[in-house]
């Protein structure tokens, strides 16, 4: 068991003659110092362990009994302890109490730059976005650790006072959440009661994003004259016929004309989901007609002079809501509603929720028991798809 107790040595003097008060810690018949931030002016001013004839002495001392308790309990909850060296132990030590220690605003920008790695654009800005928002409301960096239910339900409170809507406040709270679980698995803080206990978030607003079938098919066949709004309206017929793929993936894809299968893994999932998460299906020839208009030597897709993912997200993002009302859409229109109007389609017409899952690269919920017995392959989901586009030709 490694021993610690309160030291000054005198080889160890200061370029300008004072002494440093150090820990001494003894373990495995070695001896190893760990620094402090106090200072002597000299060795009269230490005795026994105790700093004396300091001004602030009482409070020294004080500091230091409880920095060598924290020391002694990190070491005494490590299992392995006595297989370490001395040295070992100490940088363990440090580590855990730079855990402890461990600053809201450093795990921001970790995780912040887990993102950015991921090139997951959107969602940075998202995150960044309610990390300032959480920043400015607790007003300064405060230890992770401190974080409790009353700064959460402070925070709620200052949310709903800014007027927000109930959707954007779920958001914010629940990116704040993740950040603090992900602080928790990285195991720079522990709670005994997590800061979100008492958190009950608010309902978010449903919105209606989906198409009837008969919006979905005056909006393929409405006649449109300006290139933007003719781009903006096939991209989003081909992201139907594509089971909802999402825009960065169906950038990022190579379509290859000998072949009519596609099989992707989305990106936005890619690094989360576990075990299968390709997904394969047949390309049906409604989508094989828009690929081959737009496909481009390299087998992925061009359109126009709109060549990043920012800027052909711009277009459909500008262009789409004016075609929706050009088609007589009533519903709010967005890339996103593809992807929905996809799964509601299949739902609607008794496609089952699993094989729909699949078509549209969406994780099966692991707690539904069916889950454990049931294998959704290619086969599933080219009738599932040809059972749904067949409604968009009667």
């Amino acid at each position: 068991m490694a021993l610690f107790s309160i030291v000054v040595l005198p080889a160890k003097k200061l370029v300008n003659g004072r002494h440093r008060v150090r820990i001494a810690v003894a373990h495995r018949s070695q001896t190893r110092y760990i620094a402090t931030s106090f200072i002597l002016d000299s060795l009269s001013q230490f005795r026994n362990g105790r700093v004396v004839r300091h001004a602030s002495a009482e409070q020294i001392n004080a500091c230091l009994r409880k920095t060598i308790d924290e020391y002694a309990l990190i070491a005494s909850s490590l299992s392995y302890a006595q297989e370490l060296s001395c040295t070992e132990l100490i940088r363990y030590i440090r580590e855990e109490k730079r855990k402890k220690c461990m600053k809201l605003d450093t795990v921001m920008y970790e995780y912040l730059n887990l993102i950015k790695e991921g090139k997951r654009e959107k969602s940075y800005l998202l995150y960044k976005t309610a990390f300032v928002r959480f920043y400015q409301f607790i007003g300064h960096s405060i230890v992770l650790g401190r974080l409790n239910p009353t700064d959460i339900r402070r925070y709620m409170e200052y949310l709903e006072q800014s007027h927000l809507s109930n959707t954007t406040i779920r958001i914010y709270l629940t990116l704040i959440k993740v950040l603090i679980n992900y602080a928790i698995k990285m195991n720079y803080v522990s709670y005994d009661v997590h800061p979100f206990a008492m958190c009950r978030m608010p309902a978010s607003h449903i919105r209606k994003l989906d198409l009837t079938v008969e919006e979905l098919k005056r909006l393929r066949d409405t006649r449109l004259q300006k290139k933007n709004h003719l781009l903006a309206r096939d991209i989003f017929i081909l992201t139907y016929y594509l089971g909802g793929m999402n825009l960065r993936d169906l950038l990022a894809y190579r379509f290859d004309k000998q072949t009519n299968i596609l099989h992707y893994v989305r990106h936005k999932t890619s690094r989360s989901k576990m075990g299968e998460n390709e997904t394969v299906f047949t390309i049906q020839p409604e989508a094989w007609k828009l690929i081959e208009k737009y496909l481009s030597p390299s087998g992925q897709l061009h359109f126009g002079s709109c060549t990043t993912y920012e800027q052909v997200y711009s277009l459909v993002f500008r262009n789409l809501p004016k075609v929706g009302q050009m088609a007589g859409v009533a519903s709010p229109l967005s890339y996103y509603s593809a992807r929905k109007s996809f799964a509601q389609h299949g739902y609607d017409i008794g496609v089952q929720m699993e094989t729909i899952e699949y078509c549209i690269g969406h994780s099966m919920k692991k707690n539904r028991p069916i889950c454990n017995y049931i294998r959704i392959m290619q086969t599933h989901a080219d009738a599932a798809m040809r059972k749904i586009f067949d409604q968009l030709l009667r």
